[in-house]
């Protein structure tokens, strides 16, 4: 098992930040570039309090192009949510995710999230070790993105290209 941790500064009261991570979960494909588009998972909560069951992610990894995450711990006062991803590569055992929303300041939000990944087998560990680079990549771009949605009250530009581009 391996974790992959990555934060980012925003310019924005937590507030303003926890609604688009947590009251938004489900539409993080209007802002993320690596996530080309998304939707609410169907059914109620899993959770108390969370304002969706999940989200299915088309996404801009191949290994992984579609993705399920339930939300499985959500914490509203304390600005923290937890999702874990479903029906992944059979190479892949867990992949969950844990952000953390906490001011800095009446202005400044830090958002920070701790990935883990668990992989199975040789072929597991072969293929970590390439998905790893891109993940660290993407999850630097992610945390951008983010912080520009928030501060711009629009989509990175980045992410605009994407959204103007044809679908293939």
């Amino acid at each position: 098992m391996t974790t992959l941790n990555a934060e980012v500064i925003i310019n924005a009261p937590v507030a303003a930040v926890w609604e688009v991570v947590a009251h938004r979960f489900d539409r993080v494909g209007e802002w993320a570039t690596v996530i080309a588009a998304s939707a609410p998972t169907p059914g109620p909560p899993l959770v108390a309090q969370a304002p969706v069951a999940g989200r299915t992610c088309r996404t801009g990894i191949a290994m992984i192009p579609q993705v399920t995450e339930r939300l499985v711990a959500y914490d509203e006062a304390n600005h923290t949510l937890t999702y874990q991803a479903e029906d992944l590569p059979r190479v892949l055992g867990t992949a969950r995710n844990q952000w953390h929303v906490s001011a800095l300041d009446e202005r400044r939000t830090r958002v920070s999230f701790d990935a883990t990944i668990e992989v199975r087998g040789l072929v597991g560990q072969l293929t970590y070790l390439v998905l790893r680079l891109q993940l660290a990549r993407t999850s630097t771009r992610f945390l951008h993105d983010l912080k520009h949605y928030v501060e711009q009250g629009q989509p990175s530009p980045r992410k605009q290209r994407q959204l103007r581009a044809p679908r293939r």
